[in-house]
C-alpha cells in the first residue's frame, strides 16, 4: 500500500497499531451485521454463532474480492499474531479467544456447499467511464 498524505489514520488501542480509516475493519463487520456495536472477541458465543451463520449464507465478497469468511480469517489472523507476542494474562485471554473463532470459522467453511466457488477472488471490474462529449451553445434570446 501506497502511503499518501490522503490517507488518514487513527490509532487503535486495543492492538496498538494504526490502522488506515479507508480500511474495513473486523469489529465494523460484526457491528453492521448483528446492528450493534460490539468487538469480536467480546461478543459471546450465540452472537458469534449468529454472525458466522449470516456470513456463511451469503455470497458477500469484501474489496479485495475475497469471500467474506476467508476475509475474517485471514484478518483474525493477523489480529492474533499481534496480540500472542504480548506477555499478560489479557492477551493470554484475547489469543485463546481469536483461536476459539478462528475455529468456528473453519466449522462454517466446512459446511459451505460450493467452497471452491468461494475460494474464487472475484474483484468487479469497474465500468470505463464513457467521456463527456456534451455541447452547451447560448445565443442571445431574440426580442420581437
Amino acid at each position: 500500500m501506497k502511503n499518501s498524505p490522503e490517507f488518514k489514520y487513527r490509532y487503535d488501542e486495543q492492538d496498538g497499531v494504526f490502522i488506515r480509516d479507508t480500511e474495513i475493519s473486523v469489529n465494523w463487520v460484526v457491528s453492521q451485521i448483528l446492528g450493534k456495536k460490539c468487538q469480536i472477541t467480546k461478543i459471546d458465543n450465540n452472537d458469534l454463532q449468529k454472525f458466522l451463520l449470516m456470513l456463511s449464507e451469503s455470497d458477500m465478497r469484501m474489496p479485495d474480492g475475497k469471500y467474506v469468511l476467508f476475509w475474517l480469517k485471514d484478518k483474525l489472523k493477523e489480529k492474533k499474531d499481534l496480540v500472542e507476542g504480548k506477555r499478560s494474562e489479557a492477551a493470554f485471554n484475547t489469543t485463546e479467544r481469536y483461536k476459539f473463532i478462528l475455529e468456528q470459522i473453519d466449522f462454517f467453511l466446512i459446511g459451505i456447499k460450493n467452497l471452491k466457488e468461494k475460494m474464487e477472488i472475484k474483484i468487479e471490474k469497474k465500468k470505463k467511464k464513457q467521456p463527456n462529449r456534451m455541447k452547451a451553445h447560448f445565443e442571445p434570446k431574440e426580442e420581437s
